[in-house]
């Protein structure tokens, strides 16, 4: 894995992936993009039970781009280097299992879609939590 691409880009497209991510939630909150799309098609438009996990989603993800930022070095915290190591195993997890609740969705948009986007940010995120060091800038 780690000849098929190198950790530096791994970390870019992931943190660029994840501000999308970012930005599609917002419109699932904002009610731009169909509820429908997300939390496997089981959300009424506009409930509170959307908003909630709305927020939570933007949080997780937002907590996912702050480990990747750790892990590749772009905010050096040295103290917090063994932490953003065990968080890159954890937003990997948290990938894969994402492959398979969008797999097991009722929503159509959401297993051609999210299926395979998940698959690409797992394969990412794995290639980050296999690195041995904290990705430096003299990295090519």
């Amino acid at each position: 894995m780690r000849s098929l691409i190198n950790a530096r880009p791994a970390a870019w497209v992931l943190l660029a992936a994840l501000a999308l991510l970012e930005i599609f939630h917002v419109l699932v909150l904002a009610e731009v993009l169909p509820p429908g799309m997300v939390w496997g098609g089981q959300e009424p438009a506009g409930g509170a039970t959307l908003v909630g996990l709305e927020i939570f989603a933007l949080a997780l993800t937002a907590l996912f781009g702050f480990v990747v930022v750790l892990r590749a070095g772009l905010l050096p915290l040295p103290r917090l280097r063994r932490a953003a190591a065990v968080g890159m195993w954890i937003v990997f997890a948290y990938f894969c299992l994402n492959v398979l609740g969008n797999l097991a969705s009722s929503s159509t948009l959401e297993r051609i879609i999210f299926v395979p986007l998940s698959v690409i940010l797992a394969l990412l995120a794995f290639r980050l939590a296999i690195e041995r060091e904290e990705i430096t800038a003299e990295e090519p």
